[in-house]
């Protein structure tokens, strides 16, 4: 919550009265306001309705000037507080019942603006908002003012981010998404089924349903993640950020732009559970808080229990537990995202996930729901934690700590897989289905020996179209040394060769090894979801496929090979309309 300044009654009775003189409106406001039910913006709100109404033009004053009322500086404190506390909740209606209640004028449209920001109606939010600005009825410095820029940015950052968007809503009306890039609704059908299954989960789980539509934005660009946030470019590229929850709205890059995609699903859900969290908390849980249970949740769209740590995350948290390197609570603050890498953010979701997952697994539903429940009314969330649990937190901490030593000590742990934004060269190559992942030397890691010479020389015939003899290269190379026999990357390479010569059967163990090592590369997934549906196994292929699906539903060879194992024939007709090979 942004607290507000304390000025001189005479530049509040100005900024809440208005004056004769007609505010400066941004260029094209008229267009703003014919704009206001384009797919990329929300309903009209009732307040700026009435604004409007009251002084003409949204951004321009009355033809008649408005009298100045008296002007109570309690009576605007008491409201100014009960709005910012109702939109800090995300409680709309009574933050809109609070801007009613205020006198017209430039503060008012200041609140007015924020309200129609949180409502998504930005081309309101921008013209009431570089009204007040532009006003010079606003005092000339403090939180009213500071308040005013911030949102005026993040107003035009927002239009900017979403250009001539296009909305597209759920068929049970409980999502809506704006895509600022059309080819980025291919992923619609799959965000509505998945957030249906985390409406029902979830709702379960946190107690909690929203009364609203859950409005996503998906943009087109990461960069575009710093316009419509406090984000930085510097922030979204240092720790890999996708998505965010702010402002009553979810906002997520399209994995179409990310090298290898991402768990874009479960990224939406794991923002949907931040949506939630604010909701039942009225926004008082800490960033700890929201992201450990965000992590513990975000696969719970498909499946009845929290899903352990990955190899990666797991051993992340093994060795800073042994090392006493932990993120602190005061470093996740004021988002994780701003932590100085990949890693450190991998190990600060790793310790939250489990904290909240030691709390789940040994105080059951019960003890999330009255941590929550004493978070909501305003207790210290550490607090909160250890009376859920049933001891100090200093206790529980320690507890935490043994459990996950045990847990995570000797245990295997691959290398993290870090998020990679496309480079614009890289974009058509990408469409058209080619794996990016195959291009460089892949097996450097073999050493120099004669191993490592036969898979240069497969590669080299995969790439002039011998893949006969490059198979044959690969087998050479798996029997020169033992060690590289079972190597994941090696298998890959043989598995899908022999998959595009035919014999799926001799594909299938081999892309299975290297899905173990790597089970969320999506090109690797299809491949594997492709020869198991070729030799039959439609319920292997159909999981196969959804792993592909949830991190990178652009590979167009992926939606073939659904249409071939889909049961419904709405979806099958769907999936062969998307299948490109």
């Amino acid at each position: 919550m942004i607290p507000r300044p304390s000025w001189r009654c005479a530049a509040l009775a100005l900024a809440l009265a208005g004056c004769d003189s007609p505010a400066a409106a941004p260029a094209g406001s008229k267009e703003h306001v014919a704009s206001t039910r384009s797919d990329a913006t929300g309903a009209i709100d009732p307040v700026l309705l009435a604004r409007v109404q009251t002084t003409g033009p949204i951004g321009h004053a009355a033809t008649a000037p408005i009298l100045a009322a008296p002007v109570d500086a309690d009576v605007w404190s008491d409201l100014a507080e009960r709005f910012d506390q109702a939109i800090n909740a995300w409680d709309l209606a009574d933050a809109a019942e609070a801007v009613a209640a205020m006198p017209v004028g430039s503060a008012r449209d200041v609140k007015a603006g924020v309200l129609a920001f949180h409502r998504a109606t930005y081309p309101e939010a921008e013209a009431l908002l570089a009204g007040a600005v532009a006003s010079g009825q606003l005092p000339p410095a403090g939180a009213l003012r500071e308040e005013a820029q911030h949102y005026l940015e993040l107003a035009r950052g927002a239009q900017r981010a979403l250009g001539p968007a296009t909305r597209l809503t759920s068929p049970d009306g409980q999502v809506e998404v704006v895509f600022s890039n059309a080819k980025d609704e291919l992923i619609a059908p799959y965000l509505f089924a998945a957030m249906a299954e985390a409406r029902q989960a979830l709702g379960a789980d946190l107690g909690i349903e929203p009364d609203h539509p859950i409005r996503f934005e998906i943009l087109d660009d990461a960069v575009k993640l710093a316009l419509v946030s406090p984000l930085t470019r510097e922030n979204v590229y240092t720790t890999g950020t996708v998505g965010i929850t702010k402002y009553r709205r979810i906002v997520m890059v399209s994995p179409r732009v990310m090298l290898y995609g991402y768990g874009w699903i479960d990224t939406a859900v794991h923002e949907y559970v931040h949506y939630l969290v604010t909701l039942k908390t009225r926004n008082r849980a800490p960033v700890w808080l929201q992201e450990g249970l965000a992590k513990l949740l975000e696969t719970r769209w498909r499946s009845p229990d929290p899903l352990p740590l990955e190899p990666p995350a797991r051993k992340l948290l093994a060795k800073a537990l042994a090392a006493d390197d932990l993120v602190t609570f005061a470093e996740m603050y004021p988002s994780l995202a701003m932590l100085p890498s990949q890693e450190r953010a991998a190990l600060a979701y790793a310790q939250v996930q489990t904290m909240l997952g030691v709390l789940r697994e040994e105080r059951g539903g019960a003890g999330i729901d009255e941590l929550l429940r004493r978070v909501a009314a305003g207790e210290d969330a550490e607090a909160a934690l250890a009376t859920a649990w049933g001891d100090t937190f200093e206790r529980f901490d320690a507890h935490w700590r043994d459990v996950m030593k045990k847990r995570t000590a000797g245990k295997p742990g691959g290398a993290l897989r870090k998020l990679q934004f496309l480079a614009p060269e890289q974009q058509a190559a990408a469409e058209a289905g080619e794996d990016l992942s195959l291009l460089g030397d892949v097996f450097s890691h073999l050493g120099g020996g004669a191993a490592r010479q036969h898979a240069r020389l497969g590669v080299l015939l995969t790439l002039r179209g011998h893949l006969g003899p490059a198979a044959k290269q690969y087998e050479k190379a798996r029997a020169a040394d033992a060690r590289v026999r079972d190597d994941p990357k090696l298998a890959r390479r043989l598995g899908e060769l022999y998959l595009q010569l035919g014999k799926p059967a001799r594909a299938v163990p081999l892309l299975r090894r290297a899905g173990e090592d790597d089970p969320e590369q999506p090109n690797l997934a299809a491949a594997e979801g492709r020869a198991l549906r070729l030799v039959g196994d439609l319920a292997g292929a159909r999981v196969a496929l959804a792993r592909a699906l949830r991190v990178n539903p652009f590979i167009p060879a992926l939606h073939c090979d659904l249409a071939q194992v889909a049961t419904d024939p709405t979806e099958q007709q769907r999936e062969q309309g998307l299948c490109r090979e």
